[in-house]
């Protein structure tokens, strides 16, 4: 919960206005790399951690027709040589497209795809800011699709391609 906070709170100063402008959705469009990834554990004690390590490797992609996709692994991943293996990858991953649309330092998500299928067809809200070509996004409380049995907010950190 504290990260939401400080989340929103940097987002209320780096977007300060009423309603969605014009032209946001189309800042969003384009090419994210991933920078960061970093999940809180709700209701634990610890610190946030990165999700993948300190390295993340991942895209996100927001059309301007209203299509996203967005996927993010570990970056030590190796090919399985093993039933174990594969199922292993799956912790090391999230994949997901969908529709988007975007609101007031929002955008809600609905994919029609999904590596996890608890996220397939269940709206994603996701909280933004934009500083740049820096995007920040923070998940609201949810079910983790990587720690099973987990609740997280997710808070990521993407720069725009050229």
């Amino acid at each position: 919960m504290r990260f939401i906070a400080i989340f929103l709170a940097v987002a209320s100063i780096l977007i300060s206005r009423p309603a969605v402008a014009d032209d946001e959705p189309a800042r969003l469009h384009g090419v994210w790399k991933l920078a960061s990834f970093k999940i809180e554990f709700v209701g634990e004690d610890t610190p946030p951690t990165d999700a993948f390590g300190p390295n993340p490797r991942g895209y996100l992609i927001l059309t301007p027709e209203g299509r996203m996709m967005e996927i993010i692994t570990a970056p030590d991943r190796k090919p399985p040589a093993s039933d174990a293996d594969n199922a292993a990858l799956l912790k090391t991953l999230v994949a997901y497209t969908g529709t988007y649309t975007v609101g007031v330092q929002r955008f809600v998500i609905l994919p029609d795809l999904s590596w996890n299928e608890i996220f397939t067809g269940h709206e994603q809200i996701r909280y933004y800011a934009l500083s740049g070509d820096t995007l920040y996004t923070t998940t609201p409380e949810q079910p983790s699709g990587v720690f099973p049995g987990k609740t997280v907010i997710a808070s990521l950190t993407w720069i725009r391609e050229r």
